[in-house]
């Protein structure tokens, strides 16, 4: 009897030991849940996701398109999937095999990952985007907050440190795989890309400034509706004590003014005569200066001018030398 029951014992733990493998460990839980979201069980089973559903090792959640789905794992980090999104869950790790996730983590002592066909996030306490395009085979790591160190799978030493703010790409097309230089994004494009979640994180919120309307137009307007806006509406800065202590100042000295105008006699003590100035000529026109008068040939003497015809006959025309010379040449 004794022997029997040992033989017992013994099986059942052997049957105990067989059978741990196949409890897989839990390692996700769904939150919140719309649409339809289905998994894939390791064994190769497919079921239809719920809230509180737990998640097992190696388990896929696929989300058809207009569904969205949030877990939460158990080191403190939550993923938000949106429609199109298929997802690999494993424990301190998960792998983004299409679509579009939001992680917020915060864990700070375990170090957890996030794969795609080509690129490697290692990620503690952060948050940030991560995007796989099956046509192109291109992730996007956008980091919101903390610093998120990506790489490529196979070369984990070629990694960018990329912070809150900007984001990365690793596209087999460029650099030979490997992560680009990260690159800042504005909020514009940030509160975009978290649009597609249907919410934005609370600093988020406070950050955006709220639009200011207009306080004479009512918010109750439609669309497409014609508002007419007052016009007899008075600054702020003018109504009040200062708009009255104003009208007051104005309608004393307008009093004064016309009881002044009215009494006060006009007299003439004459008026001064001064010569009227010949207008300037312009600087390009220049001033004409009157000819010079001709000067009359003043006449000569008779007498002296007699003489002087004689005294210029006498006068040699050539010289003495050259007037023999003349003389010679004739005598040839």
């Amino acid at each position: 009897m004794k022997t029997l029951f040992t033989k017992s014992k013994s099986s059942l733990f052997l049957l105990a030991f067989m059978a741990f493998p196949l409890w897989a460990k839990p390692v996700a839980q769904v939150t919140e849940l719309s649409g339809s979201v289905f998994v894939v069980k390791p064994d190769g089973k497919t079921a239809t996701l719920k809230a509180n559903d737990h998640l097992e090792d190696k388990s896929e959640v696929m989300v058809e398109e207009g569904g969205t789905i949030t877990l939460n794992d158990y080191y403190d980090s939550t993923y938000h999937l949106i429609g199109g999104t298929h997802l690999k869950l494993f424990d301190r790790s998960a792998q983004l095999k299409r679509g579009k996730t939001w992680i917020q983590c915060l864990n700070g002592r375990f170090p957890l990952a996030l794969t795609t066909a080509n690129g490697h996030a290692s990620f503690k306490k952060g948050e940030f985007i991560a995007t796989f395009d099956q046509a192109t085979s291109r992730s996007q790591f956008l980091v919101v907050s903390g610093d998120v160190e990506v790489s490529n799978v196979l070369e984990r030493n070629l990694k960018y440190s990329v912070p809150a703010g900007t984001f990365t790409l690793v596209d087999p097309e460029v650099e030979n795989g490997a992560p680009r230089a990260p690159t800042k994004v504005g909020l514009t494009s940030l509160d975009s890309a978290l649009s597609e979640f249907k919410k934005l994180p609370e600093e988020i919120k406070t950050g955006i400034a709220p639009a200011r309307s207009i306080a004479s137009v009512e918010s109750s307007a439609k669309k497409g509706e014609i508002t007419f806006i007052k016009t007899n509406r008075l600054p702020a800065s003018v109504s009040g004590g200062a708009q009255n202590y104003f009208a007051k100042k104005v309608s004393k000295v307008s009093q004064e003014k016309t009881v002044n105008l009215g009494h006060a006699p006009i007299r003439y003590f004459g008026t001064s005569w001064k010569p009227v100035e010949a207008p300037r000529m312009p600087a390009s026109i220049a001033p004409v200066v009157p000819a010079p008068k001709k000067i009359a040939p003043q006449t000569l003497d008779p007498e002296f001018e007699d003489s002087l015809k004689r005294k210029v006959l006498e006068q040699p025309k050539f010289t003495k030398e050259l007037d023999s010379l003349i003389q010679d040449l004739k005598s040839y």
